[in-house]
């Protein structure tokens, strides 16, 4: 029909106008219109998945790594079902991504047609918006409002972070014709050729705090900064850093928050916030917390344990993240706002920091001590290594689990570090990690374990075209060791004369990696021991490979109790 690829073409043309510069296609019939629409915008980056799970989280990559949201374009049926994971990681980390979905014409729902669903709000509260935009009938009302859409849903996803939903049932006979195919093209040419890239339309704020908040900064003589995860986008480094430096504060930035490390930061807490003399005796008088809700042990303890102390949120996102319900003052802020702190005097150097910067050090020193006395090859080894070696333009990608954590335990934080800390799944990780890389021109690292490596294999087929060099670190130390922090790892108890903690719960798994990479072009490299690793300098590669790190889980788990307990 007439109607569809200009309808189709109309809302890509003004997303493009809002700002939208990447597509994640997957392969279908009912969804030729979108398909066709997006492939003719010279304008629009293209990436064909064919998983609609991978699509859905590289689509999330994008919106993480840009601030921008992607375009997700799939079929009718199950292929939309496929995008539920990312849709809620999206919503409970803020990230912004837009899904167009095809579907039959509501004269085929119900009868049992095939390929046929009720897609129909699908996602529920899950997305921020959700619009029907019915069956092309060249009506000017309706055009008008598709171009409309465009604007709208760039705006919903990007202010509040998070995905909206456009449905758009088709008609046979999908295809266009040469003359209207032509006349899409034409304009979609000249729409990339004369348009530009729209400028950010919220400007910086100078916020004026008021008199309590600025009373209690003044008056603060044991402040300390906490910033948890934030994409860059939403990252407000300028703010924490302003504010750290104004009240000689100590630092602490988790992994994901998107700042960067800097010589002073508190950098060691994930071992000495774990003892509750320490706990005690570091207690702040006013905590200034900065980004999402922090997700490291220590901290989670730690605010836990200091739940009385007065505490300020900063955060450019409006859903509430207190985990101990501990926030005394919200106030929203936006990235490249600024704070008026012309009524406070800039604090001299105190004792308070001086504590906080010498149990770092010291905690530092027992960590190189542990790592050089462990001869075995262990998880600690490789985020420590990584972290002192990989030049500051990669983007590095950590899973769930483990990973995560064990960069806050061996590593540090830094600038282009990602995590998927909404929903924290260990779903969809290589391909969120594809999707910053495919955004951006730098370099990436996804350290990643073997089960989450496993569960998202899939996303091999999109790395064999990537123009930057894509690393993923697979630590391979048989299977969810994190469930070794569990009291069911303790029973020692057989069902079936099968191991119960084993076999359902640590699932060691027994796939040959280097075959599975291989079968998919990609190059493989395993390391066995800390001879091959400290050989091992990223920086080097020139192309994507799977680096298998064999690690021996019970070291690894002893090395971490260590730093704990020290």
């Amino acid at each position: 029909m007439a109607e569809h690829l200009q309808y189709t073409s109309l809302l890509i043309r003004s997303l493009y106008q809002h700002g939208v510069r990447h597509a994640i296609i997957s392969p279908g019939s009912r969804s030729t219109p979108l398909t066709i629409a997006a492939a003719i915008h010279p304008g629009i980056e293209k990436k064909v998945v064919l998983d609609e799970r991978s699509a859905a989280f590289m689509a999330l990559g994008i919106g993480k790594k840009t601030g921008l949201p992607a375009l997700l374009i799939c079929t009718s049926g199950t292929a939309l079902a496929n995008y539920y994971p990312a849709v809620i990681e999206a919503k409970e980390s803020g990230v912004p991504m837009i899904i167009i979905s095809a579907d039959r014409p509501p004269a085929l729902r119900g009868i049992g047609s095939s390929q046929t669903i009720d897609q129909l709000n699908i996602f529920g509260n899950r997305v921020l918006y959700f619009h029907e935009a019915g069956e092309p009938t060249g009506a000017l009302s309706d055009i008008k409002r598709i171009h409309s859409l465009g604007q709208q849903v760039v705006d919903i996803a990007t202010s509040r972070g998070g995905a909206v939903h456009i449905n758009f049932p088709f008609r046979k006979p999908l295809e266009p014709s040469k003359e209207q195919l032509n006349k899409q093209i034409q304009l979609s040419e000249k729409q990339a050729k004369d348009h530009n890239m729209p400028e950010n339309a919220i400007s910086g704020r100078v916020i004026h705090l008021n008199s309590t908040i600025l009373s209690l900064l003044a008056a603060s003589e044991r402040p300390l900064i906490l910033c948890g995860p934030a994409d860059p986008a939403r990252s407000l480094q300028q703010l924490a850093r302003k504010t750290g430096e104004l009240l000689n504060a100590p630092f602490i930035a988790e992994p994901g928050s998107s700042i960067n490390y800097q010589e002073g930061d508190i950098n060691r807490y994930e071992q000495f916030l774990r003892d509750p003399k320490q706990i005690s005796g570091l207690k702040p008088d006013l905590i200034l917390r900065f980004g999402d809700q922090p997700f490291t042990k220590s901290l989670l303890t730690a605010l836990e344990s200091w739940s009385d102390v007065l505490t300020i949120h900063f955060n450019a996102r409006e859903e509430m993240q207190d985990h101990n319900l501990s926030v005394d003052y919200h106030l929203h802020c936006e990235a490249n706002d600024d704070f008026n702190f012309s009524k406070i005097n800039k604090k001299s150097s105190s004792d308070w920091l001086l504590k906080w910067n010498n149990m770092d050090q010291n905690s530092d020193s027992v960590l190189a001590g542990e790592l050089s006395a462990e001869p075995k090859l262990t998880d600690g080894h490789i985020f420590h290594h990584l972290s002192t070696t990989l030049d500051d333009n990669w983007n590095m990608m950590l899973s769930n689990s483990f990973p995560a954590r064990d960069m806050a335990l061996f590593g540090k934080h830094r600038k282009n570090q990602f995590v998927n800390r909404g929903a924290a799944g260990i779903d969809g990780i290589l391909s969120t990690a594809i999707g910053q890389h495919i955004s951006g021109d730098q370099p990436t690292c996804c350290i990643i374990g073997d089960l989450a490596f496993l569960h998202d294999s899939n996303a091999l087929l999109s790395l064999n075209t990537m123009k930057y060099p894509f690393i993923s670190v697979v630590i391979n130390n048989g299977g969810g060791t994190i469930f070794r922090m569990l009291p069911v790892s303790t029973m020692n108890h057989n069902i079936d004369n099968t191991d119960l903690y084993k076999t359902y719960f640590e699932t060691p798994q027994q796939s040959d990696l280097k075959k599975l990479t291989e079968a998919n072009g990609i190059n493989f490299i395993r390391i066995t021991n800390l001879e091959d690793l400290r050989q091992l300098d990223l920086n080097d590669f020139d192309d994507s490979t799977i680096i298998e790190c064999m690690t021996d889980a019970d070291r690894s788990m002893s090395l971490r109790k260590n730093l704990w307990q020290n």
